[in-house]
């Protein structure tokens, strides 16, 4: 079943878009991507971070004007809410096992304590899970569904690409490549953007602390409490 085929079934037939590939998005998240590791060998880790602010914002404005261009665009997209229950327990049942994994991976390293901000991450996370999945499912497996042979191809060529975007740190060109054949999988029988979006984020928060090594909601407590004039 094509990625286009359950807008199809939804009545949007006439809507162009949601019923074939776009090939000028899967070029520009290709080229977005491909920049982004160039900006960070070239620059640093913070220049890359800084344009993917601004592509963000970029993106948001063709989401907008898409949006409103094409009907059927946002259920194509899987921003939906029919089958948000069933799409988040078919989700749960890969996330459970991932993070398991992830933990196991941190006892390894002797690395199970939490710090308190790692609920500031798990709540703030999953809204950038959406963003990077919304890259995954829409702009690159959608649009690769008329290249390739199968699901499967589709799944594994499309988060080599989103893996090949978290490079030089090999865990998460790893974590990313792996985890996205699954999470793609499963977006195909239960399309749901923000299903796959909140468990990528809770994946995401606890590969941070476990394989990374990293507090990204301390760091953002410490840039308020810097940044932010104190309470009088």
């Amino acid at each position: 079943m094509p990625f286009h085929d359950s807008a199809a079934r939804s009545g949007v037939d006439s809507d162009h878009y949601a019923n074939r590939p776009c090939y000028p998005e899967l070029i520009t998240i290709l080229a977005a991507g491909f920049l982004h590791v160039l900006i960070e060998l070239a620059l640093s880790e913070s220049a890359a971070r800084n344009s993917n602010i601004v592509l963000s914002l970029l993106a948001v404005v063709y989401l907008v004007w898409r949006s409103r261009r094409s009907r059927g665009a946002l259920r194509a997209w899987g921003m939906r809410r029919d089958n948000f229950r069933s799409a988040l327990r078919a989700q749960l049942l890969f996330g459970a096992v991932a993070a398991v994994t992830l933990v196991a991976i941190g006892a390894v390293r002797g690395s199970l304590a939490l710090p308190m901000s790692f609920w500031l991450t798990v709540g703030l996370y999953p809204v950038w899970g959406i963003a990077q999945q919304f890259a995954l499912q829409n702009l690159i497996a959608r649009n690769l569904s008329k290249l390739l042979p199968n699901p499967l191809a589709i799944a594994c060529v499309a988060s080599a690409f989103f893996a090949v975007s978290h490079y030089p740190r090999m865990e998460l060109v790893a974590l990313t490549g792996l985890g996205g054949i699954f999470l793609t999988m499963i977006y195909r029988g239960h399309p749901n953007l923000w299903a796959v979006g909140i468990v990528h984020g809770i994946l995401g928060s606890l590969a941070f602390h476990f394989v990374l090594q990293k507090d990204p909601g301390g760091a953002i407590l410490r840039f308020l409490t810097e940044f932010l004039p104190p309470r009088m």
